[in-house]
C-alpha cells in the first residue's frame, strides 16, 4: 500500500488494526489477530553493490529486492542459483570459486536483475497510477503484446523463468 496508507493503518490501536486486517482480505479466512508486533517495510528495488566478495556469493533476496510482482523475484533468485549451479557445471573439476568464475556470475546475474527490478518497477507504476496518461496507455499496451504471439509467449516465459 502506499507510504501514507501503510503509515495510517500502523497508527490504528490494536482492535482497528484486527478489523482492517480481517477486511482486507474480506474475511476469508475468518475474523484476523495480531500475533506479534507490527511491522512494515518499503516495497522498494534494491540491489546489492556487489554480488560476490572472496568466495562468498549473494543469491536471491540477499541480492536484490523488488517489488512483490507476480511473485517474480523468487524467480530471480531461482534463476541466480540456476546460473550458478550452470558456472559450477563449467568447472569441470577446477575451483567452482575462482574470482574469474564468480566475477563471470556476477556480472551476468547483476546485468539481468537490474533489468528486471527496473522493468518491475515500471510495470507497478504503470499499473497503479490513476493519471491520465498511463491510464490511456495500459489497456493498449496490453492488447498489443496479446496480440502479438511471439511477444507474448516472450514475456510469458521470462516471467515463468524459462
Amino acid at each position: 500500500m502506499p507510504d501514507d496508507e501503510a503509515a495510517r493503518v500502523l497508527a490504528l490501536d490494536e482492535d482497528a488494526f484486527n478489523r482492517e486486517l480481517t477486511r482486507a482480505f474480506a474475511a476469508r479466512l475468518g475474523e484476523l489477530r495480531l500475533a506479534s508486533p507490527r511491522a512494515a517495510f518499503p516495497l522498494r528495488r534494491q540491489l546489492a553493490k556487489a554480488y560476490v566478495s572472496g568466495r562468498v556469493a549473494l543469491v536471491g533476496d540477499a541480492a536484490h529486492a523488488v517489488h512483490p510482482l507476480a511473485g517474480q523475484g523468487v524467480n530471480l533468485g531461482l534463476r541466480d542459483v540456476a546460473a550458478l549451479r550452470a558456472s559450477w557445471r563449467r568447472a569441470a573439476g577446477s575451483d567452482i570459486a575462482a574470482p574469474h568464475r564468480l566475477a563471470r556470475w556476477e556480472r551476468e546475474r547483476r546485468s539481468e536483475n537490474a533489468v528486471a527490478a527496473y522493468s518491475f518497477e515500471a510495470i507497478n507504476r504503470l499499473f497503479s497510477n490513476d493519471a491520465m496518461l498511463p491510464t490511456l496507455v495500459r489497456g493498449p499496451l496490453l492488447g498489443l503484446v496479446g496480440k502479438a504471439g511471439p511477444l507474448g509467449r516472450f514475456f510469458a516465459r521470462r516471467a515463468a523463468g524459462i
